[in-house]
């Protein structure tokens, strides 16, 4: 398969690669969905062979806007092997080799959720690498947004076919290539080296995020787009208890909101601050969490990742900071239960016992 003027696998049994670029579509906004992986080997600073193949995510089920994006359809993996069986064959190729990916967690969430699925023992036996986020190597080099075509652009790095999984994977490796040589270093090594920011992650150490889907009201079609009134100001919002609990774990904390939730968006803010947060507009490296929605911007109306996720991940990336990004449901979770009546409260509520 000749895509991106690149030469195809198989690279000689005993070649030495110094890393390896990744990416994944997938049918859904499940991680377990992929439909599609590509690699870019890197010898000595140059890709040396690519790799592309097409997967049957779960029942062969896609959404609409995920096919407007990559251009895959049911009808071209009705026949292609499960996550499984592809991911066996690329293992061997793989292991021992650090794995390079543009905003990196989505594209290991789908490698460790897609082995979930099929058990534990096979995320133990082949979720077994270390990783790297090219985000976080453009850091100094790219001003403003960092997606990968944003990246690309700045570096002068040909993305031709933006989403299809091979191309994507070398316009990855070509980034991570640009950074390494702009900063006069000789290998990956010696650039992770030098720059202090740059985290080697471990797969395994990766928490999947929890995932719920959002309820449609009766009537609502989601592409109209969020129901949370856009104009609610956090000066708005003003505390309606008189207590309190410091050991909450949003006490004085900074909260950022961003996307859909099931909830109305002034009501979340009004918990928020009920249990003593600080509710900011913007994301900053001060902010401690990130509640993430969905939010209906992509083709066909379908969920992307918004402005503010997408700098949340960047700052993520350079490892300097304790934000934390929060599904709705992690953060309903954290409001539970850690709103503590005050001594004299819990007396008078036992005595009424």
């Amino acid at each position: 398969m000749e895509i991106c003027g690149q030469p195809s696998l198989p690279l000689p049994a005993n070649q030495h690669v110094d890393f390896v670029a990744i990416d994944f579509e997938t049918a859904t906004s499940d991680p377990n969905s992929a439909c599609a992986v590509g690699l870019a080997f890197v010898v000595g600073l140059e890709v040396v062979a690519t790799t592309h193949r097409l997967i049957q995510p779960p029942g062969n089920q896609y959404a609409q806007g995920n096919i407007h994006v990559h251009g895959i359809y049911p009808e071209d993996t009705e026949h292609a092997p499960d996550f499984l069986t592809v991911w066996q064959e690329l293992h061997p190729m793989l292991a021992g080799k650090a794995l390079i990916a543009h905003n990196a967690r989505f594209d290991m969430s789908v490698i460790k959720a897609s082995l979930a699925a099929y058990g534990d023992p096979y995320v133990q036996q082949y979720a077994d690498f270390k990783y790297i986020d090219s985000i976080a190597m453009a850091r100094d080099l790219v001003p403003g947004r960092k997606n990968l075509a944003a990246c690309a652009q700045c570096l002068g790095v040909e993305l031709s076919h933006h989403h299809n999984a091979e191309c994507d994977a070398v316009a990855c490796a070509q980034i991570a290539i640009t950074c390494i040589k702009a900063n006069h270093c000789l290998n990956l090594g010696e650039f992770c080296f030098s720059q202090p920011h740059i985290r080697i992650q471990e797969l395994s150490d990766l928490v999947l995020p929890v995932r719920t889907p959002t309820p449609v009201p009766r009537g609502r079609n989601p592409r109209s787009g969020p129901k949370y009134h856009p104009n609610v100001h956090p000066k708005e919002i003003r505390p309606q208890v008189t207590f309190f609990d410091p050991n909450h774990p949003f006490y004085q904390k900074s909260l950022v909101f961003t996307g859909e939730l099931s909830i109305d968006r002034r009501e979340a803010m009004q918990r928020a601050v009920n249990v003593g947060a600080i509710i900011k507009t913007a994301v900053s490296r001060k902010t401690d969490f990130l509640v993430v929605g969905r939010q209906y911007n992509g083709p066909g109306g379908t969920a992307t990742v918004s402005n503010k996720e997408e700098k949340a991940r960047a700052i993520l990336a350079e490892g300097k900071s304790r934000l934390r990004l929060l599904s709705e449901r992690e953060f309903l979770h954290l409001l539970q239960g850690a709103l503590r009546q005050p001594p004299s409260e819990r007396q008078n509520s036992a005595a009424v016992k």
